[in-house]
């Protein structure tokens, strides 16, 4: 097996594991997200990844395990260091979340969320005043404005996620609010949602399958970097669509993939 050809299956593993997190399925995400670090131990992504599935269903271990070899390779890393202070919180292993705490400090000093870790584990561990003082510090960070607006931001992507999944939600008015919000200051952020707009434009009709296709368009045109993530959750969903359909239907929505991947800017 060629060497492309094992590390396109890697990633069609990964992005599988990715959809499937998003959905919740965190046990079926570990299993993919596996599969992808069998294909290609060098994946490091899928690491970090399953230890955020592991930790989801309680595999504090596990996660500790995978997270720790992530480290290893990228030790200044801001995700992978939240999650495993994040994962010794929970085992209420105190002392190597503090490490961790610290080592994000190092890295930004003026971000709130960091600043508050630190104070629920000084508080875990009985240090109650310099913990209401770090509390003091990271309470004023959140009044800024930015956090605000972001935190206000996240919270309508969570929104149009859940209706998108609701069988008797308005997904139009999903579309809708998503079509805005991307062109608002932080269009990465609604990521969590473009799994569920593809689905939309496999599986949706008239005006919602017009804003899916329209969203996945402009998504990639306003966020490049997660062009070649949305192209795969679309191969993906192809393949898991066309399963007993008849050829001319086939051909017909393979017309209409076609089409996307060139306005996406896929060669």
């Amino acid at each position: 097996m060629s060497l492309l050809l094992v590390l396109s299956l890697a990633l069609q593993f990964f992005y599988q594991g990715m959809d499937l997190y998003y959905q919740g399925k965190y046990r079926e995400a570990i299993v993919a997200f596996t599969e992808a670090i069998k294909k290609d131990p060098s994946f490091l992504k899928a690491y970090r990844a399953r230890a955020k599935a592991e930790e989801k269903i309680g595999e504090y271990a596990r996660a500790l395990e995978d997270i720790d070899y992530y480290l290893s390779k990228k030790p200044n890393d801001q995700d992978g260091l939240y999650l495993r202070m994040r994962i010794n919180i929970k085992r209420k292993d105190y002392s190597r979340a503090l490490e961790d705490a610290d080592a994000l400090l190092a890295l930004a000093p003026g971000e709130p969320t960091y600043i508050y870790s630190r104070a629920l584990i000084l508080e875990a561990t009985g240090k109650y005043r310099e913990a209401s003082d770090l509390f003091k510090k990271a309470s004023e960070l959140f009044l800024d404005e930015k956090y605000r607006e972001l935190s206000s931001f996240k919270a309508k992507v969570d929104e149009a996620v859940a209706l998108l999944q609701d069988p008797s939600g308005d997904r139009l008015a999903a579309l809708e609010n998503l079509e805005g919000l991307l062109q608002g200051k932080y269009p990465v952020h609604i990521s969590p949602a473009i799994p569920f707009v593809v689905k939309i434009f496999f599986h949706g009709d008239g005006m919602e399958w017009f804003m899916a296709k329209n969203l996945l368009i402009e998504y990639s045109r306003r966020v490049p970097a997660d062009r070649a993530w949305t192209w795969n959750l679309v191969v993906e969903e192809f393949n898991r669509w066309k399963e007993g359909k008849k050829k001319n239907e086939i051909k017909k929505m393979w017309k209409e993939v076609s089409s996307l991947k060139a306005l996406m800017g896929i060669k």
